[in-house]
């Protein structure tokens, strides 16, 4: 669990940098690999939603990491249009018989649109526009902490002291506790 301190959240931030960067390089192999399928309507939207993300993802790996007002609306654009680009290039892919490969990109179209949430996550969008927490409703408890779960990044208000090992986060019901290696 990643305390949403301002460590925290730079470490969240520099998470979703790091997989915009790799997204966008995997888009771009993708797109230039579906050259050598045979041109369909299918093939040609691929190629073209894949081709639109690549300068979407350049211009959200530059505005979020200046954290510049408008680096949250690239970021979820650029994720929105890659999970689409990754969907349709997988259901493509997979109806050509290569189930494999298919699966594969339809699984990283999945996984880009469940960091939309955390791109448009209250406590996020506050930390990222630097503004204090009272002004946007979010009043924390005594003791209480903003944290992400390690499982679907959603930003939870916890309390460390309280926090147990059988302990759910109620978005994706995975354990708010990672067991370590020296336990």
């Amino acid at each position: 669990m990643v305390l949403s301190d301002s460590k925290g959240m730079d470490r969240l931030l520099r998470h979703l940098i790091v997989f915009i960067s790799v997204m966008t390089i995997l888009i771009l192999l993708l797109s230039i690999s579906l050259l050598q399928y045979r041109v369909s309507v299918s093939v040609s939207a691929s190629i073209l939603a894949s081709l639109l993300s690549v300068p979407m993802g350049i211009a959200a790996i530059s505005t979020l990491r200046s954290r510049s007002a408008s680096g949250l609306w690239f970021g979820v654009s650029f994720l929105s249009i890659s999970s689409f680009s990754l969907l349709i290039s997988g259901i493509t892919i997979f109806s050509m018989g290569h189930s494999f490969q298919g699966a594969l990109y339809a699984i990283l179209g999945i996984s880009s649109i469940r960091r939309v949430r955390v791109l448009r996550s209250r406590a996020f969008t506050q930390w990222y526009s630097g503004s204090p927490g009272n002004d946007r409703g979010i009043v924390l408890g005594q003791g209480e902490v903003l944290a992400t779960c390690p499982s679907c990044h959603s930003i939870l208000a916890v309390i460390p002291s309280k926090l147990g090992i059988h302990d759910k986060c109620p978005s994706c019901s995975g354990s708010l506790i990672r067991d370590s290696p020296g336990r």
